[in-house]
């Protein structure tokens, strides 16, 4: 399940990011990122990057439509 464009905006907002810093973690332009928010067309492999490293950062995403913060532990 790829994430939406309101569920990218939540986790982003939770986990403190800026949209550069997430553009630049995902590997990705801003200008992309800012489409992936405004339900912009990006292929899923980008909007999957974007959604692979908010999960890392302790973002769960759920069916419903909402956003968790898990506390990611640090070994």
């Amino acid at each position: 399940m790829l994430i939406s464009a309101a569920q990218c905006r939540m986790a982003r907002a939770a986990l403190g990011l800026s949209l550069r810093e997430l553009a630049e973690a995902a590997g990705v332009s801003v200008n992309t990122l800012s489409r992936i928010e405004g339900d912009g067309n990006v292929t899923s492999r980008t909007l999957g990057r974007v959604q692979s490293v908010l999960a890392e950062g302790g973002a769960v995403f759920r069916r419903d439509g909402s956003v968790g913060v898990e506390p990611i532990s640090i070994r």
